[in-house]
């Protein structure tokens, strides 16, 4: 089939870009309820999906906080990274 690998990537680029929507609401949720009040439910509803199809993305909700923490350490250490390249003295990082 000379299609499938195409398939195959767009299936994945379409999968990534329902992630980024799924981690984007829960992370702002997270920063509005708290971790204790966040629910896959909620970011489900505010996506306009049934849960049920989220938790093909996230099996649970510490599956989905898993991830949001390590996008933030990720994010980090990029941060962290960037300023160490960039500024010559210590100081000014």
């Amino acid at each position: 089939m000379p299609s499938d690998p195409v398939h195959r990537t767009a299936r994945r680029r379409a999968r990534a870009e329902v992630v980024a929507a799924i981690t984007d609401t829960a992370r702002r949720q997270l920063g509005e309820v708290g971790a204790q009040a966040l629910s896959l439910r909620a970011v489900a509803r505010e996506l306009g999906m049934v849960s049920s199809a989220l938790y093909r993305y996230f099996p649970s909700r510490d599956d989905l906080l898993t991830a949001l923490i390590v996008d933030a350490y990720d994010g980090l250490g990029a941060a962290a990274e960037q300023a160490a390249d960039t500024a010559a003295a210590p100081r000014e990082r």
